[in-house]
């Protein structure tokens, strides 16, 4: 009898020791996952994790989800151009040939100075040579156009239709120096009349006949 109950304490007394064991197992080593630790200062004073930790979710912070569409912004440039917003009292007219000819308007664009010709077409159809001329320098070089030719819409050539009136035909001269006025030019031809391009108070331009001095 005391050798039997001494066999069944001995034997408790392993299962015991197995069942310790097998718990000690499964808190600490079986699964994944964060264990918090108490300490002095609560329940969250310490954290720490086993080999397997769980997933962690990626972060979206100072990143632009990838769903979500990137527009860029755009801001149109202010123009460069200064138009022309005036022609002097005294119109610009002179005759060429048969063709009678009259500057419309003007823009300045960095160095390009273009500006609008109207052509009225005599009883004649024919070419009708460029002549207009900037007067480069003091010394009264003359500077062509950058435009090589008219260039009529219904030709797309410098010949002009008999009766026809073209408005508006863009001519361009490259300046040397954009920001000083008055820019001087001439008609050129037999006519040769000379004209300025000058700037007002407001930046706009005017487009005239030199001033009269007295």
């Amino acid at each position: 009898m005391n050798f039997n109950l001494k066999t069944v304490l001995v034997t408790l007394s392993i299962m015991a020791g197995l069942l310790i064991i097998v718990t000690f197992y499964v808190v600490f080593y079986s699964g994944g996952g964060t264990y918090v630790v108490s300490s002095g200062t609560g329940t969250d004073g310490g954290i720490f994790s086993t080999s397997t930790p769980p997933p962690t979710p990626s972060s979206t912070i100072g990143s632009i989800p990838s769903s979500t569409p990137v527009t860029a912004s755009s801001t149109p440039s202010p123009s460069s151009s200064v138009a022309a917003t005036e022609i002097g009292q005294a119109p610009i007219v002179w005759t060429q040939g048969n063709e009678t000819l009259s500057v419309t308007n003007g823009t300045l664009s960095g160095s390009q100075l273009t500006l609008g010709v109207q052509v009225k077409m005599g009883s004649v159809a024919e070419c009708v040579p460029l002549n207009l001329r900037l007067i480069a320098d003091e010394a009264g070089d003359l500077s062509p156009p950058i435009t090589p030719q008219f260039t009529f819409p219904d030709s797309g050539t410098c010949n002009g239709t008999a009766g026809e009136t073209y408005s508006a035909q863009p001519i361009v001269f490259t300046l040397a120096d954009p920001g000083t006025f008055p820019i001087v030019l001439t008609t050129g031809g037999t006519a040769n009349i000379l004209f300025e391009v000058d700037q007002n108070p407001d930046g706009s331009l005017i487009v005239q006949l030199p001033p009269q001095t007295d």
